[in-house]
């Protein structure tokens, strides 16, 4: 079997797993991986924190993005323009701000894009589908982050993962593009 192949197969189950979670249990265990990232030295000393807007299935984000705002925090998340293979960094002022954008994630309205430096970027929150033991992590295989983590300022600051205890498995097929994160936070 391939590393694709072992990959794609991971990706179903671990997706299968996150929607079938009960939703009053995704939530406690939401809100416990959140308050302990809050509670993180990274996100205390952060300036600029790039972080996303949570599927209904994922580890919730709303609090942390909420908490940014409010504590005076310069807040970016994705902005995928149709037909892009890159993502940008774009301020987040309000929750109002965002719309659907490809593949039903949230991201900032067209009008409200406005790129923050990744070079401005003191820690960036990564989802994936899975993690390993290694920090290694699986995302949904469109490469967006690897390519954006690649990028030359990117590479040397934290990149935090946050997952539900079933998202980190002992070992993750790689391959030389794929980018491990500084530190997973879970809810175990």
């Amino acid at each position: 079997m391939t590393n694709m192949e072992s990959k794609e197969e991971l990706r179903k189950e671990i997706i299968r797993r996150l929607k079938d979670q009960d939703p009053a249990l995704r939530d406690k265990r939401s809100r416990k991986i959140q308050e302990r990232f809050l509670a993180s030295e990274e996100f205390k000393a952060c300036r600029t924190v790039m972080t996303y807007v949570s599927l209904t299935t994922e580890v919730d984000t709303s609090m942390i993005n909420e908490e940014a705002l409010r504590s005076g925090k310069r807040v970016a998340v994705p902005y995928l323009g149709p037909g892009e293979e890159r993502i940008i960094a774009s301020k987040l002022t309000a929750i109002k701000d965002l719309e659907k954008g490809p593949f039903g994630i949230c991201q900032p309205k067209k009008s409200r894009v406005e790129e923050v430096p990744p070079e401005e970027i003191d820690l960036v929150v990564v989802p994936a589908i899975a993690y390993d033991t290694d920090n290694m992590r699986l995302g949904r295989g469109k490469g967006f982050y690897d390519r954006f983590l690649a990028e030359k300022h990117l590479s040397r600051i934290p990149t935090v993962g946050l997952a539900f205890g079933f998202q980190v498995v002992e070992h993750l097929p790689s391959d030389p593009h794929d980018r491990p994160v500084f530190r997973v936070i879970t809810d175990m």
